[in-house]
């Protein structure tokens, strides 16, 4: 659990992976103390096997791609001055089912009427992405928090932010995940916003801290990391009610 004092926390960015936050919510992040982030897939492998994207990105195993990563999340937390916490849950390519109770175990003790929680839509249909979303609407089921939904970066932006949504990839195209939360958000009218310069410099300066990522990110989105690309802007979709008591819509196994 986070080192600060929980109940000093205004802002809970649930992030699938350990570079999602601060592709997609470093606008909270910048918050400093006030804010956490909660890597979901935060875990090593139990085997020694490993998945080609974490080849990829130069590491020769998934128990060293998780070491690995996690030290990159850190460094970039110490520069926004948030606290991380990273659950024990391998990425998809190392189990089977996503683990929907554990992690709703998991963020349960930190969810209250006082505190907004930031979850993925599911765009790029990624199954910890999707899961990540499930898992926080169970958790947050009755508890009266604020929640908020976050375009899954880099896939949101993959075809640019104003493609047609025929024109996106099918894995990528976001009305499927958005009508999976029309019940609680107005899905035509989303939130966007444009970074400031400080903001933006935070957000460069903690995706470097995650080197790792960047080469394998770079071949289907180059120059992603301009000063005025893609990642100057994030969206998100505020839920119009507070966390009422519901289940998910797409559900991963438990």
């Amino acid at each position: 659990m986070p080192e600060q004092d929980h109940l000093t926390m205004t802002d809970i960015v649930v992030s699938p992976h350990f570079d999602d936050g601060a592709l997609s919510v470093a606008s909270t992040l910048s918050k400093g103390p006030s804010a956490l982030l909660l890597t979901v897939c935060g875990g090593a492998p139990t085997g020694a096997g490993d998945d080609e994207w974490d080849r990829l990105c130069g590491f020769e195993s998934g128990p060293a791609a998780a070491s690995g990563r996690a030290a990159e999340d850190r460094a970039a937390a110490a520069l926004a001055g948030h606290d991380v916490v990273h659950l024990p849950i391998p990425d998809a390519p190392y189990r089977t089912a996503f683990p929907t109770a554990a992690v709703t175990a998991a963020l349960a003790p930190l969810l209250r009427p006082d505190v907004r929680v930031w979850a993925p839509v599911g765009i790029g249909s990624h199954p910890d992405h999707v899961g990540t979303r499930d898992a926080v609407l169970t958790a947050a089921a009755g508890t009266g928090c604020q929640l908020l939904f976050y375009a899954d970066c880099p896939y949101a932006f993959g075809s640019g932010w104003d493609a047609a949504d025929r024109d996106r990839p099918p894995a990528d195209r976001w009305e499927p995940q958005l009508a999976a939360l029309a019940h609680l958000v107005d899905v035509d009218c989303p939130r966007i916003t444009r970074l400031d310069d400080s903001t933006m410099r935070l957000k460069i300066a903690m995706l470097r801290c995650h080197a790792s990522q960047l080469a394998g990110l770079s071949v289907d989105h180059p120059h992603f990391m301009a000063w005025e690309g893609p990642l100057r802007q994030e969206v998100f979709w505020p839920a119009s009610v507070l966390a009422p008591s519901l289940e998910p819509t797409l559900g991963s196994s438990a």
